[in-house]
């Protein structure tokens, strides 16, 4: 939720600026000093997923030492907003202090390491299709119930930017590149806005934003229709300018709207130009609060909307969450607890607890809000305004830096109340986030992979453990975070912890030799692991037809214990097609190892040729009185025999008679028997030459003719069509 809370317009203005020329210095609270807060060291290595909001947002000190105490957090991202009015003030008067004042910002993130996602938004008093909204206040009475507080005084004093309106600029369902004035063809303002922002920044800025949480009416007034239009115009224009940028999905304030942004989506799938588009957005952004399993349950379901409204599957960034602060007597030298806030603590177990199920539900990026406090009315941030520490700040370091990279992930849910996040083949291992939903202390039963494992809480703190009869033994803290209004409600669980079992040599694999050659469809393969620590887990198996194509999974990860198939079936292969088969294994820390990939590991499906004897020993015609059910039997001894291959050739010569017997080698394949007299309806009947060594014996009794005179047999015929003989 991109937020301003001030009690005079005048100040806002010099705030909007801050962190672009440094102008303005806001005193930290008086009163109560918080307590020092050790941080951990440096996160050095994270990978690049953690990003915070507001970094550079607000400080006098031109170096931005907020933005270094994030990174220090393992913050690769800031996230913030490229105001409209501010850019534009005048209709084509560009404000060239802003610029500049923006150009400095995004080289000093640059040059401190961070990337950007700038988020777009605010339609300008000059553009605006509706009224302003500088001046207008939010309702204290519209913030939807059960996911943040009911307006504290501070923020009935809540305004937009000055000069800005929530309204869709004029002309937006123009051409997005329609910028030529007319008495009736107005420009698209927003298009020209956004290419030219996005050029500007070129690869300097490579993530937009289009607008922010749109469901909420103090952001956007429009209709989802509007948004929807938006939300194209700055695809096309983005796309236009800046190719490989990505475009985000305006921030979905879920809460607001649960069903808005899925009207949005089934807008922009009735657009015969989305599909190649990607439906004008490349990313899905969310922003989600205060509950812990929010992070989980409603990423899927926003994931489910898109599988609904057939957007395809993209990929879902969080970039919001977190959880405010209504016990810092440092800040707040009387604090009362309200709905959906947390205690200093119980916010710093939400950083682990979010940022675990965030791995879980596949989320891509994760975006804490936000930095530092600022001119927020409530407190979320990570860092106080004076740059002292809150408790979250040290358990962001221990997500950004342990809960790393892992080649899969896993969640359960346990019926007495515990939470398991399991992160698999990370640098330092497998890890696994525990965590306690209940107002009691639970016996947690942990199975182990290895005989040791490292034990870290949300401070830092590790120590090493060992397992007893292959089980670790943990008691969870209690949860303390529940509602004021409804104190059975917890929305974060208990102090979280990481079990990090070390091992991150990956295992090997073999496929064993096959025979270079096979005169059958199906293949006999078979293969093996090795490893020297959690044991083999489990096999990714491929296939690839030739030598020169890709590979395609066969098999993934199949559990060694469960492994029934152990031959591959060359569905339709023919003779002379080569199969290629390679495997990885895992182990139980899931890592896995390298593709073992070996040409004796291939082998040719070579059916050759079969002596085949077949013997057809009478055809006879169905000859039928008044009733289609009463019949009498006729020899035919003038039948016409074919014995045809797949295309349909004579696979011998084709002969005249009353039974057919022959001797002859042939390749293995799909033949038809063939039989047919003048006045009878003709039969084809398949017959398979199978690979083999010795003569393949076919033999047929007889087989019916259908008497071909009159449409009244024709249910008859159907009821026959597809017998093979007659016995």
């Amino acid at each position: 939720m991109t937020r301003w809370t001030l009690a005079a317009s005048s100040v806002f203005v010099s705030l909007i600026l801050l962190g672009l020329f440094s102008s303005t210095i806001i005193a930290a609270p008086t009163g109560l000093r918080p307590v020092d807060l050790t941080p951990l060291p440096p996160v050095e290595n994270p990978d690049g997923r953690a990003g915070a909001c507001y970094s550079y947002y607000y400080d006098p000190d031109p170096d931005r030492p907020f933005v270094q105490m994030a990174y220090d957090a393992g913050s690769r991202w800031d996230r913030f907003d490229f105001v409209w009015p501010n850019f534009e003030p005048s209709e084509d008067i560009w404000d060239s202090q802003i610029l500049n004042g923006y150009d400095t910002l995004v080289n000093d993130l640059h040059g401190a390491g961070m990337n950007i996602i700038g988020i777009l938004l605010w339609t300008p008093d000059w553009a605006t299709t509706g009224g302003t909204h500088r001046l207008e206040k939010v309702s204290i009475n519209y913030r939807p119930p059960g996911r943040y507080s009911s307006l504290a005084p501070p923020w009935r004093d809540l305004m937009a930017p000055p000069g800005a309106s929530p309204a869709p600029p004029q002309g937006l369902y123009e051409e997005w590149d329609d910028w030529t004035a007319g008495d009736s063809d107005p420009i698209n303002y927003w298009g020209r806005f956004v290419h030219t922002i996005v050029s500007h920044y070129g690869d300097r800025v490579k993530h937009w934003e289009m607008w922010n949480e749109p469901e909420w009416d103090y952001f956007w007034t429009g209709t989802s229709t509007d948004y929807a239009q938006l939300l194209k115009v700055g695809y096309q224009a983005t796309k236009a300018a800046c190719p490989d940028c990505t475009v985000l999905f305006g921030g979905v304030f879920y809460w607001g709207n649960p069903s808005h942004y899925r009207w949005v989506l089934n807008i922009l799938n009735q657009d015969p130009s989305a599909p190649q588009n990607d439906y004008f957005f490349d990313v899905m952004s969310v922003h989600l609060y205060s509950r812990a399993s929010d992070v989980y349950e409603k990423v899927n379901e926003i994931r489910d909307g898109m599988t609904v409204y057939n957007v395809g599957d993209h990929p879902i960034w969080l970039t919001e969450t977190g959880v405010q602060i209504w016990d810092d007597a440092s800040v707040d030298p009387d604090p009362v607890k309200y709905d959906w806030a947390a205690t200093q603590e119980e916010a710093a177990a939400y950083v682990i607890q979010s940022y675990a199920n965030s791995w879980a539900s596949g989320v891509e990026k994760y975006f804490f809000f936000r930095t530092h406090d600022a001119d927020m009315g409530e407190y979320f941030g990570l860092i106080r305004n004076d740059h002292s520490l809150r408790p979250a700040y040290v358990a962001y370091q221990i997500a950004a830096s342990y809960m790393v990279s892992p080649t899969l992930t896993t969640r359960q849910a346990y019926p007495d109340g515990a939470r398991q996040v399991t992160l698999w083949g990370t640098p330092r291992g497998k890890l696994s986030a525990l965590w306690n939903t209940t107002p009691a202390t639970l016996t947690f039963v942990y199975s182990a992979t290895l005989p040791t494992a490292t034990l870290v809480d949300r401070r830092g703190i590790t120590r090493t453990i060992t397992a007893t009869k292959g089980v670790y033994t943990l008691k969870l803290p209690r949860a303390t975070a529940n509602l004021a209004s409804n104190p059975n409600e917890y929305i974060i669980g208990g102090d979280p912890y990481l079990i990090i079992e070390t091992d991150t040599t990956p295992p090997s694999a073999t496929v064993q030799t096959l025979l270079t050659s096979t005169n059958s469809h199906t293949i006999p393969i078979s293969w093996e692991g090795r490893d020297d620590a959690a044991g083999i887990w489990g096999f990714d198996v491929q296939v690839r037809e030739g030598t020169g194509n890709t590979w395609s999974d066969w098999l993934n990860l199949t559990e060694t214990e469960r492994i029934t198939t152990t031959s591959y079936v060359a569905t339709g292969g023919q003779h002379g097609d080569t199969y290629c088969f390679r495997a990885r294994a895992w182990d139980k820390s899931g890592n896995y190892g390298e593709w073992f990939t070996d040409a004796r590991a291939c082998a040719t499906l070579d059916f050759g040729l079969r002596e085949v004897h077949v013997e057809l020993k009478a055809i006879f015609g169905d000859a039928n009185s008044d009733s289609v059910w009463d019949t009498e039997e006729i020899t035919l001894t003038e039948a016409a025999l074919r014995f045809a291959d797949a295309d349909g050739d004579n696979a011998i010569s084709p002969t005249i008679g009353s039974s057919w017997e022959f001797t002859t080698t042939l390749m293995a394949g799909e033949y038809t028997l063939i039989v047919q007299q003048e006045g009878w309806l003709p039969r084809r009947t398949p017959v398979a030459i199978e690979p083999g060594i010795t003569v393949q014996e076919i033999a047929l009794e007889e087989i019916g003719l259908l008497p071909h005179r009159a449409s009244a047999f024709l249910p008859f015929i159907s009821r026959e069509k597809g017998a093979e003989s007659r016995k």
